[in-house]
């Protein structure tokens, strides 16, 4: 009988993690893994020299609540998303099983090792200027966990051209 429960708790967990992989593998959202991330971010550099404006790399993955979270608030804040648009090049840059862009990690002084998201404040001239963790952006509120809008504002202030 026991051993009878063990198979079937075993299979349980084959089926439960099957069913998890194969969500997680259909998550869509803004980072694609089939991207050269530095080619990308050097278009954002391009894009960037043209209108006056830096670059902001995001690094993450759809693999990550918070970084799925944190796209949606980019996006659904008004204010947030206005102040990226007004001063930034945006970069989603891929980190993930299929993909971690060892090149531009390197590049960007490694801010995989930050955690996820990360932020890359750049140049047009692709120089660092500010590499910073996503911890000290949250909201603090078990109630309402998540990244506040004003803290990312400020930060973007303090590093608009």
């Amino acid at each position: 009988m026991k051993r009878l429960a063990a198979v079937i708790v075993l299979g349980l967990f084959v089926v439960v993690g099957s069913a998890a992989a194969e969500i997680a593998a259909t998550v869509k959202g803004p980072y694609d893994p089939a991207v050269d991330g530095w080619k990308q971010v050097q278009a954002a550099a391009s894009r960037a020299a043209t209108d006056g404006k830096r670059v902001l790399v995001v690094v993450g993955g759809n693999w990550c609540p918070w970084c799925r979270a944190l796209d949606r608030l980019m996006t659904e804040d008004g204010a947030l998303r206005s102040e990226v648009a007004a001063h930034y090049e945006l970069v989603h840059l891929n980190y993930s099983k299929e993909n971690k862009n060892p090149n531009a990690m390197a590049r960007l002084g490694n801010p995989d090792k930050l955690g996820f998201p990360s932020f890359v404040v750049l140049s047009p001239q692709l120089a660092v200027l500010h590499t910073q963790d996503s911890g000290s952006f949250e909201t603090g509120d078990s109630k309402k966990p998540g990244h506040d809008p004003a803290k990312l504002i400020a930060f973007l202030k303090k590093w608009e051209k």
